[in-house]
């Protein structure tokens, strides 16, 4: 099988590349292994950690940091592939909201985490003043999101020191044949019970906002109207459920990501990968690639778990395999491999350096990754292979989590490799 490029990993980065060259009328292929980080994601993209606006301070990281993947992209390159994805994403149905600095999202713990872009049912603090009340809720018998934690965590925030954080718990007799299986009672499973409603079948958001109001009345705070929901209301677009629910209660409802899988990093992959596929793209799934064929310092096709007698061909790749989560990074005890093209690796030789001694101490693995040169062509023996190009968090030299980029570079590098392969088309 022939294409003219061929993406392999179907994340975030894998995703902004795949979308840019199908956009482009270029015949293009989509190798996913099966679940990506998304499956696990906030759904929110980090630009850049920080209180103000990320776009002020990319000169001066970018200057202390040449070989950092967003130096290889350029500022104007990173602020297109952010207002592409945002276009990708308003054309499926999820609207991405931003300010002109980072707003804080709130997480399933109640802590308050800076970033860039959030689908606009998600629970951020924003500009607007924080309300004097907030009711967070859950359904009886999930576990995946503890109200009475995330209330006293928000609570610590100065933002909130004037909001009184309630709690309250939803009761669904509908939820009661997950009780048998506690183990199965996961936001996926709520989903799927809201989203299987007929026109026959009692009315669910109905008992929904129905025990919404009850909580309000009971809550000792009958003018509370911001309500936080854990997401488990659909696996699909959220937003006109929520509105709906929102006309039926009078209350401004948003919802909170859980513990994995995460419902708003799954409808994020989703709407992208439905605009691929809307843009011609070929998206083939639980197909794991193990290796290549090359031409001198051309990658010729790969191959997947299903033999290497079948080799998938194109003019052009970008690996977005992802790293040691997604198996696109192996540690093993002779160092780091990248297991697809054997290619170049940063890393340290002691094994003892890859992490710091305690939890929360930086780890330098975190920083590993394939190394590329300017263009993000992937280095195999010290040379570029001429068609294929790194993005996402398989590439060396950043720290997503030290500096709260890890989306960021994801979308940034994987629509840069796709420009580059569209110069030279």
């Amino acid at each position: 099988m022939k294409f003219d490029n061929i993406v392999i990993g179907g994340g975030m980065a894998g995703l902004s590349a795949a979308l840019r060259l199908a956009e482009a009328g270029q015949r293009t292929l989509l190798m996913a292994s099966g679940q990506s980080a998304l499956h696990f994601s906030s759904g929110s993209v980090d630009l850049l950690d920080g209180p103000g606006d990320p776009r002020t301070a990319l000169p001066a990281f970018l200057a202390a940091h040449p070989d950092h993947p967003y130096a290889k992209v350029g500022l104007a390159n990173i602020a297109a592939s952010l207002a592409d994805l945002q276009r990708h994403c308003a054309l499926e149905g999820l609207p991405l909201f931003r300010q002109e600095h980072n707003h804080q999202r709130i997480t399933p713990i109640g802590t308050l985490k800076a970033t860039w872009l959030s689908p606009d049912t998600c629970a951020c603090v924003t500009d607007a003043p924080v309300p004097n009340s907030l009711l967070l809720a859950t359904l009886a018998g999930f576990r995946d999101f503890h109200p009475a934690l995330a209330a006293a965590n928000l609570g610590a925030q100065p933002r909130f020191a004037h909001c009184r954080i309630l709690t309250g718990e939803i009761r669904l007799p509908q939820l009661a044949e997950f009780s048998r299986n506690p183990h199965e009672f996961r936001s996926a499973d709520i989903a799927r019970l809201f989203d299987k409603q007929k026109g026959d079948q009692p009315d669910l958001l109905a008992d929904l906002a129905r025990e919404i109001a009850r909580m309000v009345r009971e809550c000792g705070e009958p003018e509370c109207r911001h309500i936080v929901l854990p997401a488990c209301l659909s696996l699909g677009l959220v937003g006109p459920r929520l509105a709906e629910l929102e006309k039926r209660t009078g209350c401004t409802i948003r919802e909170v990501a859980t513990m994995p899988p995460s419902l708003i990093g799954m409808r994020m992959q989703e709407a992208l990968k439905r605009r691929f596929l809307a843009l011609g793209g070929t998206f083939l799934t639980s197909e794991r690639v193990l290796g290549a064929r090359y031409e001198g310092d051309r990658v010729i096709g790969v191959h997947s778990q299903n033999g290497d007698d079948q080799l998938f061909e194109a003019d052009h790749f970008v690996l977005a395999s992802g790293s040691f989560f997604s198996r696109g990074l192996e540690s093993r005890l002779g160092g780091i491999r990248e297991p697809i093209f054997d290619a170049d690796v940063l890393s340290l030789p002691e094994r003892d350096a890859w992490a710091g001694r305690r939890l929360f101490d930086h780890h330098p693995f975190l920083g590993f990754g394939v190394k590329t040169d300017a263009q993000l062509r992937v280095l195999r023996g010290g040379k570029p292979l001429s068609n294929l190009y790194g993005a996402g968090s398989v590439l060396a030299h950043y720290d997503p989590v030290r500096e709260g980029s890890g989306s960021g570079v994801a979308v940034a590098t994987g629509w840069q490799a796709a420009g580059h392969i569209l110069a030279g088309v």
